[in-house]
């Protein structure tokens, strides 16, 4: 059911609530477990985003919920798990029908010492108690298991109003947690929310406390971000830098804002924006909800930051700028706490998307090192989108070109021939046919060879031993 369905329709609540009970196995399960938490004199809800989402109409992924069942009453009626010191603060998973469900006894917060966790919490017997402690009003509404929503911080009516504001003082609930700052940025994004002003005032006023974040848990949310649409990944980058946290967490881009390539090759780019609108234009151009391809097109021209000149006409120019980005991605994988291989691929399309423009005139060899790497889709996506934000000055005609050398290599070869002929022109054929030692010539037989074999398209061993030595005698 789309928002504006929910906002239009005359169908009450319960309407709404028994058609996701058809619809969705875990919420109907997690009934039976209200009920029998209601049944032994206990309160229990279902809690938190579940509830944002069925107001919203969107698919449920998880559900969780609240209750003031102590937790060693619940482990008699279901087999409950902790997680790490979890159950210290009164929650526990149990595992139902098949579905794992977390369960949290109502509480309240003590001081937040860290900026993450409170060093306490107080075991509370209602509900409203427990909402208090949320982040975000649309994330402290409850529901009972006969459909009823229990609002106190009017979830609803910021839902109705598309607003994120949260519960309580701004300031509070970003001292308390600073994360929260970019939890306000996420459900903006996603959910085309706007931020409440006082709320917004707030993360400005406080956003250098992002900066005692722990890099995983930034990491995270940024990868929350980045597992959206273009269009909303974009609006979240846009949403950092209006409230200052961009700045903090990826000055590389914001930098991108003090330089501009000449209008004639990137209209897309204006005198406020810089090469940060082409990269805003290219992320909206990706319509996967794929992180890594969001992650690399937001990077794929970091090194314009370091790399500018002026050209006679006044405009930027940015040479060599996609190799003066290796060790910016190298900095920023460090920092953000990135693994090897999400770092090697948002590295691999960042300093690959300008050789794509190359393609038609590209040697096999190197063709086939770029489409049969591993993160080859990632790097078609990033320089279609590089390529396509540029307005008019985008020729799709030169696109499918590009995309027909591609196509004419994969007919030619095969992935796994393509990738079998690389090898076969290897160093230990070349040494033993030639009787060099390992050496630059060798490397420069192996390059020469592999590409006529690819460009004449060579398969027989006879022919490729052939070359091997006619080549090397070309190169003495």
């Amino acid at each position: 059911m789309k928002f504006d369905s929910y906002i239009a329709e005359a169908k009450s609540d319960k309407a709404r609530w028994n058609e996701y009970l058809g619809k969705v196995p875990m919420l109907k399960t997690s009934i039976k477990i209200l009920s029998l938490i209601n049944s032994k004199g206990y309160e229990a809800f279902i809690v938190g985003g579940g509830v944002r989402d069925i107001i919203l109409g969107v698919n449920l992924h998880d559900v969780d919920i609240a209750t003031n069942m102590p937790m060693d009453e619940l482990s008699k009626h279901y087999k409950t798990y902790g997680i790490g010191s979890s159950e210290d603060f009164g929650i526990v998973t149990i595992k139902v029908d098949g579905f794992d469900y977390e369960v949290a006894q109502f509480r309240q917060d003590g001081k937040y010492v860290d900026g993450r966790k409170p060093e306490t919490v107080e075991i509370v017997q209602s509900f409203q108690g427990d909402a208090a402690r949320r982040d975000f009003t649309f994330n402290a509404m409850a529901i009972d298991k006969e459909g009823n929503i229990i609002d106190f911080f009017n979830g609803r009516k910021d839902i109705k109003n598309k607003t994120v504001q949260t519960v309580g003082n701004p300031i509070d609930r970003f001292e308390e947690d600073a994360l929260r700052m970019l939890r306000a940025v996420r459900f903006s994004s996603r959910m085309g929310f706007e931020i409440e002003a006082n709320t917004k005032d707030a993360i400005k006023k406080l956003k250098g406390n992002v900066s005692k974040l722990s890099p995983e848990r930034i990491r995270d949310e940024l990868l929350k971000m980045a597992a959206q649409s273009g269009d909303k990944f974009a609006d979240a980058i846009i949403k950092l830098d209006e409230v200052g946290i961009l700045a903090i967490i990826l000055p590389e881009i914001t930098k991108l804002k003090e330089f501009r390539d000449d209008p004639q090759w990137h209209p897309e780019e204006d005198a406020e924006g810089g090469v940060f609108a082409h990269v805003i234009a290219a992320i909206r151009k990706n319509k996967s909800d794929n992180p890594l391809v969001n992650l690399s097109i937001l990077l794929h021209d970091v090194g314009k930051g370091v790399t500018a000149g002026v050209k006679p006409n006044g405009w930027n120019n940015f040479h060599g700028h996609a190799e003066a980005g290796k060790d910016m991605i190298v900095d920023i994988a460090k920092r953000l706490k990135l693994t090897n291989k999400q770092r090697d691929e948002i590295m691999f399309a960042m300093l690959n998307h300008m050789k794509f423009h190359e393609l038609a005139s590209m040697k096999p060899r190197k063709i086939i090192n770029l489409i049969y790497n591993e993160y080859w889709e990632t790097l078609k996506a990033v320089a279609f989108c590089d390529d396509s934000c540029r307005m008019q000055m985008f020729d799709k005609k030169k696109w499918d070109e590009r995309l027909l050398v591609i196509q004419d290599i994969e007919k030619k070869w095969g992935s796994k021939v393509a990738s079998t002929a690389v090898k076969i022109v290897d160093g230990k054929r070349v040494i033993e046919l030639t009787g060099l030692r390992p050496s630059k010539l060798v490397g420069e037989i192996i390059k020469k060879v592999t590409d006529i074999v690819l460009a004449k398209g060579i398969k027989d061993q006879k022919q490729i031993d052939k070359l091997i030595k006619e080549v090397y005698r070309e190169l003495l």
